[in-house]
Order: C-alpha cells, then structure tokens, then sequence
C-alpha cells in the first residue's frame, strides 16, 4: 500500500554483495495497533451476528438512532464496517491500510495522546456532518452512516501535508501521496455534486469533513507549515511596494508645502498666512513633536 523514502525501506547489500530490495513494514504505536484490533474484532463480530441481527443499526451512526437517545453511534460507528454485497472486504482493508501505512508516521508525529485526538476528532466531525446532512435530506435519516473513513482521511490529510515524500501504490503505479489524496478528494467531491443521486453523497460529505477538521485542527495547534505561493508573493510584495512609494510621495508633498509656508513667513511675517496655511503648520509642528518623542528627542 504504501512505499517510504524512510532508513528501514532502503535497499541493502547482503553479503554476497549484491544489492537487495527490501520492503518492511513498520511497527505501529500504541494507539494505530488497538485501533486496528478494534476495528478488525468488531467487524469479525458484526459479521457472525448478521444472519440474526443488523449490529449497524444500533452501532452506525444515524439520524434515527440519535433521536432514540444511541448516544454511543459517534464514537462506535467508526468500528463497524460493511458487511453486505461486494464491500465485505474492500471497506474495511482500505481504511485498515491506510489507518496502518498513514497512522504510523501521523503517530509518532504527535505522540499517542495527541494523535487520539486527532483521529477521534476528526470520526466525530464527520459523522456529524453526517447527521446534518441527514436533516437536510430526511430519507437518509433511517440510513446508518459505519467506517472509519472520516479519522482516515484526516489521516490522509495529515500525510498530505507533513510526508509529502510518501507514496501510494495503486494497483501497479508508485503515485504521490498528495497526488494521491487530491484525485480522492476530487473523486468524492465530483461524486457529491452528481445528480441523480450517483454515489454515496452521506459518505462523501462524511469523508470531506473528517478532512477539514484534521485541517482545522493542524491550525489550531499552530503545526500548519507556511505555503508559500510565489505568484501571490509577487503580488503582495508590489502591493507593499507601491503603499510605500504612496506614502512617500504624500510625505514629500507635506514638506515642500510646510517649506513653502516658512519661506513665506520669513518673507511677510506670520500674519501673512492663510487659515488653511495656518493649519498646515499647526499640524506638522504637531507630527514633528510627535516624532520626536517616539525617538526619544522630546524636552526633558
């Protein structure tokens, strides 16, 4: 699933000399390995007790089940998974690689107490969008929303933003992970907006909020990286530039109008002068006190 420029997936020579490609998989932190044996337990479980019970209704997260008081749905429904059709497997593996690949780095990015609450966070924010989503478009109100994918593609985002030297495999092409990430996103926001009811909408908007509030998190802890975009720095740098220029120009013009004041009071006295002269003295003798006192010239 995934392939890092990291020491321990290096090539190495054996001891015939010769080099050899080795693929290791990380040993995962404390809270991506009970997270992974919560997530696979739950769904072996889910998966045993379907002939008799539909476990999602109870532990999904939905609209219905937040009316009859399941207040545990926001939490359990990030471990459940689908049982049914052709996603018995693929739901479940592909946010159990990611939550393995993405979450060892994202943890000892931030430590386990941190990386709780990002993860968690970031399941909560989705499902709830979820849930408004719902209010907006009543027939998914009875519809459970299960799956991990609202932590993950926080995750996702995490790895976008702070190993963008990481790759994806898929299928049989090495692919960027912010490639990666930003063709999913677009996939699911294309999906969102598709008429006619293509897609999975709930789950979209389920994934993409998971995303902004790993985003909003970042911010708010101050680990966000500064972006620098060159085009808009030209742009802000010409900006500065020219208030500069503006102010400068504004102050030249203040001063040879306040030189040609005092050549003209040398010349007819001061009751020579106009009001509105007047006034133009008064204020630059009032700017030049106040200057003088952010430098420290003022009388002692």
């Amino acid at each position: 699933m995934s392939w890092r420029d990291r020491p321990y997936a290096a090539d190495d020579d054996d001891r015939s000399g010769l080099p050899q490609m080795r693929l290791q998989f990380p040993r995962p932190g404390t809270a991506v390995m009970w997270l992974l044996i919560v997530n696979v337990a739950a769904h072996f479980v889910n998966v045993a007790a379907s002939n008799w019970v539909d476990l999602s209704r109870v532990f999904g997260l939905s609209l219905a089940g937040l009316k009859h008081l399941l207040v545990w749905q926001p939490v359990t429904y990030m471990f459940m998974h689908s049982t049914g059709g052709g996603q018995v497997v693929w739901h479940l593996l592909f946010n159990m690689l990611m939550l393995y690949f993405i979450g060892v780095e994202v943890e000892r990015l931030l430590g386990t107490r941190r990386f709780l609450q990002f993860y968690f966070t970031c399941g909560l924010v989705g499902g709830l969008a979820y849930v408004v989503f719902s209010l907006l478009r009543p027939a998914y109100a009875g519809v459970p929303i299960v799956g991990a994918s609202g932590a993950v593609y926080g995750l996702l985002l995490a790895a976008m933003i702070f190993f963008p030297q990481m790759k994806i495999l898929v299928f049989v092409f090495l692919m960027p992970i912010r490639v990666f990430g930003l063709l999913l996103i677009a996939f699911l926001v294309l999906q969102g907006i598709s008429p006619g009811g293509v897609g999975n909408p709930g789950g979209e908007v389920c994934h993409i909020a998971g995303a902004a509030a790993g985003l909003a998190l970042f911010r708010l802890w101050g680990m966000l990286p500064k972006v620098r975009i060159p085009a808009v720095e030209g742009v802000a740098g010409r900006l500065r530039r020219g208030a500069w220029e503006r102010r400068q120009r504004a102050r030249a013009a203040r001063e040879a109008e306040v030189d040609r004041i005092l050549e003209k009071v040398h010349r007819e006295g001061i009751a020579g002068l106009t009001g509105r002269e007047k006034r133009v003295l008064a204020e630059a003798t009032r700017r030049q006190q106040a200057e003088d006192r952010r430098a420290g010239r003022g009388p002692r």
